[in-house]
């Protein structure tokens, strides 16, 4: 686990995205670096995206290898 991971080691959010494969491997698609190293899923009209990874692409991430432990 990456040094700025650890602090979501027990993430409540992605415990529950844990149990929704779907969802989170569609946020694992959709939230994906861009050129600029933004997040191309996080784009908005009324805001700068965020750099990838976006907190959206930790969360379904952190899911993904919580998922993986449960089987």
């Amino acid at each position: 686990m990456r040094e700025d991971e650890e602090w979501a080691r027990d993430w409540p959010f992605a415990v529950e995205l844990a149990a929704m494969p779907r969802v989170w491997g569609a946020l694992l698609d959709l939230h994906v670096s861009g050129r600029d190293g933004r997040c191309l899923g996080c784009r908005s009209q009324v805001r700068i995206a965020p750099y990838w990874p976006c907190t959206l692409y930790r969360a379904a991430a952190r899911a993904r290898r919580i998922a993986a432990q449960w089987s």
